[in-house]
């Protein structure tokens, strides 16, 4: 799916007496959307500011390219005020990149909010573009619908503007005074709405059409012992849960680990809702999710492996100490050593993480530590400098080693694990499981890890993007396989490039809203090839602001550190570097699966 076009869709407005005995605005929902350039925008963000201008732009159209001119001195003459003012695009015949070349050509410089299901755009009743809205983004109420003045006709104009209705709006509106109603309706280009006028007249079928949607990117979280909070057992399930459903949607919440689709490179199993899905599920669930008469429904049908282990049985299996979890509060990073017991070198081809309770265990990072630091006495805590060897988090997969490659554990090692939880609303233990994945013999490759990682910063206070960057070189030549971005509770977003030694450079992966509670590893479908002397760079930003909903407290700086009070800025990343292959030391001779206590 192309995640930049999921929004939340705007309530119907409606119309309700004030004391006053005037017609109160029109309120709307929440709605996110990526801009023309791949930024996040939600709504309810900017609910720091007076107001939210925003106009429906349409490629081609003479009066909005005309009328930006006039937006763009607004703007200017407002700036400071407490106004943001944005583009909507929700033209079928315009994409993300017609957008961004119609913009470079007449030189918008707003954020074009690309519309592509259209959902945001009819929920506001938009009919033609050049159209201006001025939203409260505190009670998301439509203060002012209109022209940006009356110079613009069609096919005429007049020199100068009688009457300035948005300027006018926007004064009100930050003097507190009411805005003037009776405005005409601003001329524009007319758009259509194909889905609109299509599902007008046709009826979705659960079974045939939102059965499937739901089973290709959903039940596989949410069925009976999965990650999901409550099952897709069957359609009653779903028809109750379908309001929620539609704002986890709309509020980009769910499908988790989203990503611009748009640029980077091509990601493998990257769970996509199309905007054409995103439209039917949206109009199949405002008609009251409906199972038709004599469907069957597909959903109660569906079985799922009750194995511990998605990739089967491992060759060797660690019980991690049990850990009991409170109902409430907050829980500190937990560093948990499991002891492995070899008494020789392994080469792993995968590690998988079984969690005891999925409710509490929010991730886990296993870091190998060698005999080395065994003897040393080890570390208690990792800083992602540490030798990482794979994870676990919800939604994630687990870590399989491509291509004939592998890790070598040597003998006398043992794991460290940083385990993190969240508390459930009731006392739990949670007793995870290690599996351990060998080679029957030592692989053809060695495969590698690393971070483009910054760890001296300050986030200041209410400070809503503060960019931070890492960079990692790469001295030999290398293959890129995976990327993880890692941040905390104020992480905001991500992105990956790479910058090659000829002077060129390409971005590799935007993860465009960032979610501590998902932290996804995205492999790639082909691995890339970086030259010696490439710089792979982590570009990023915080958001330490009371707008940040997951911000523990906004008025205190915020520095690096292990605790999720703390923040990290940590591109991890997986390579493989041409030339590294096992020596006849790491031959591998366990071959006997086994279980192992962690304690």
């Amino acid at each position: 799916m192309k995640f930049y076009c999921l929004l939340l869709l705007l309530l119907a407005p409606s119309l309700s007496a004030t004391p006053f005995g005037v017609a109160q605005p029109a309120k709307i929902g929440d709605f996110a959307l990526l801009d023309h350039q791949g930024k996040f925008h939600q709504l309810s963000w900017y609910n720091d500011q007076k107001a939210v201008v925003i106009f429906i732009q349409g490629n081609g159209c003479p009066i909005t390219r005309n009328g930006a001119l006039t937006l763009e001195t607004i703007r200017d003459d407002f700036a400071g005020q407490g106004v943001n003012f944005f583009m909507l695009n929700p033209q079928p015949q315009d994409d993300r990149d017609s957008i961004a070349d119609e913009a470079a050509e007449f030189n918008y410089d707003f954020p074009i909010l690309i519309d592509e299901s259209q959902l945001v755009a009819e929920s506001l009743g938009v009919d033609r573009t050049s159209e201006v809205f001025v939203i409260d983004p505190k009670t998301l109420q439509v203060l002012y619908r209109g022209p940006i003045d009356d110079r613009l006709g069609y096919e005429a104009q007049k020199p100068e503007a009688q009457n300035d209705y948005l300027r006018d709006a926007l004064t009100a509106v930050l003097s507190g005074t009411a805005v003037a109603q009776g405005t005409p309706e601003s001329p524009g280009c007319l758009i259509n709405f194909p889905a609109r006028d299509r599902y007008q007249n046709t009826t979705i079928s659960y079974a045939d059409d939102i059965a499937p949607i739901l089973m290709e990117n959903c039940v596989s979280c949410h069925h009976d012992g999965g990650i999901g909070p409550w099952s897709m057992n069957d359609h009653k399930m779903v028809q109750g849960w379908s309001r929620m459903m539609k704002e986890v949607l709309m509020t980009r919440r769910m499908p988790p680990g989203q990503i611009d689709t748009h640029v980077g490179k091509t990601i493998k199993d990257v769970v996509e809702i199309t905007p054409q899905e995103l439209q039917m599920l949206v109009y199949w669930i405002d008609a009251g999710a409906p199972m038709g008469e004599g469907e069957k429904d597909p959903l109660p049908e569906l079985t799922f492996s009750d194995s511990l282990f998605a990739l089967g049985e491992p060759d060797l299996i660690y019980n991690v100490p049990a850990q009991s979890i409170p109902a409430t509060g907050l829980v500190d990073y937990r560093y948990i050593p499991v002891e492995l017991n070899l008494d020789e070198d392994v080469w792993i081809e995968a590690i998988e993480f079984a969690p005891g309770d999925r409710k509490v265990l929010h991730h886990v990072i296993a870091y190998l530590q060698s005999p080395a630091d065994k003897s040393a006495g080890g570390r208690d805590e990792s800083d992602g400098r540490d030798d990482s060897i794979g994870g676990f988090a919800p939604g994630r997969q687990a870590d399989v080693f491509r291509d004939e490659s592998g890790r070598l554990i040597p003998k006398g090692s043992n794991l460290l694990l940083q385990m993190h939880y969240t508390t459930s609303g009731k006392e739990t233990v949670d007793a995870t499981t290690v599996g351990i994945y060998l080679h029957d013999k030592p692989p053809q490759y060695v495969m590698s890890g690393g971070v483009a990682g910054q760890r001296r910063f300050m986030v200041p206070p209410h400070a809503k993007e503060h960019k931070l960057e890492g960079e990692m070189l790469i001295e030999r030549d290398a293959y890129l396989y995976g990327m993880t971005p890692h941040m905390h509770f104020r992480g905001r977003y991500m992105s990956y490039s790479a910058e090659y030694p000829d002077g060129t450079s390409e971005l590799l992966l935007s993860v465009p809203k960032y979610n501590f509670n998902w932290q996804f590893s995205y492999d790639l479908e082909e691995p890339l090839l970086l030259p010696a002397g490439t710089r792979l760079v982590a570009h990023g930003a915080m958001d330490n602001s009371a707008q940040n909903p997951f911000n523990p407290n906004p008025e205190v700086p915020v520095v690096f550190g292990l605790q999720t009070k703390h923040e990290m800025f940590f591109g991890f990343n997986t390579l493989r570097y041409v030339g590294d292959t096992p020596d006849s030391r790491g031959a591998n001779k366990i071959s006997k699966k086994e279980t192992v206590s962690g304690s």
